[in-house]
């Protein structure tokens, strides 16, 4: 594949990973709380731009846009998954209120042991390559992006993993942006009072991003 292609690729996908997004405020929500849990799920992430990548190179990922019911079955799952996730945060920071500062302070560093979500680097993992795969957007937009840049004589399959490692390499360097700045954060805001706070916010805008992601798949 020509060098070209791969920089003008380079650009697009860059555009794309700037935009904010369910994966966006996922990996938010667990880089709050460390910032080796962040990196765990746009690891995880990564697993599935890879995925959906290999999909459109197979053209799988065409099923989507011919068949509109499974591109919104699929956005409805990943919309309540999302909403699952800040809910129930939202309900654990909600407990973590009650408590006592120093109970507060140790309660929301091991949240992921008590809370319906679990912080561990495997359950981050987890939570960013379900986020992910089930983002039917992903699919359409391999399908979008892809073609224009893959020669008409190449592999398409093997152009569409090159093009996929360019992207997921893009979304990870700047996800672990984000993982910094949000590790900033939790040094700025030490306190048990500001943690839960934190934790109240991210946990809502991971549920709004859900709420948006299943009422889109009915719009």
């Amino acid at each position: 594949m020509p060098f070209s292609a791969l920089l003008g690729f380079a650009g697009v996908a860059l555009v794309v990973v700037l935009s904010p997004g369910p994966d966006t405020f996922l990996l938010l929500r667990y880089a709050l709380n460390r910032p080796r849990n962040g990196i765990a799920a746009a690891l995880g992430m990564m697993v599935s731009v890879m995925a959906w990548a290999a999909l459109a190179g197979l053209g799988v990922a065409a099923l989507l846009q011919r068949y509109p019911a499974i591109h919104q079955a699929i956005a409805v799952i990943g919309g309540l998954y999302l909403l699952y996730l800040g809910l129930g945060s939202l309900v654990k920071a909600k407990f973590l209120a009650g408590a006592t500062a120093a109970t507060a302070r140790t309660a929301t560093r091991s949240l992921a042991a008590t809370g319906p979500v679990e912080f561990t680097l495997w359950q981050s993992v987890r939570a960013g390559t379900i986020s992910s795969a089930l983002n039917p957007k992903l699919g359409l937009l391999f399908l979008a992006l892809m073609p224009p840049f893959i020669p008409a004589d190449s592999n398409m399959l093997a152009s569409a993993l090159l093009l996929g490692a360019v992207f997921g390499i893009i979304g990870l360097l700047y996800f672990m942006v984000l993982t910094f700045i949000a590790a900033r954060a939790m040094d700025w805001f030490k306190s048990p009072k500001a943690s839960i706070w934190l934790e109240r916010v991210s946990s809502a805008a991971l549920a709004l991003m859900g709420a948006v992601v299943f009422i889109g798949a009915f719009v």
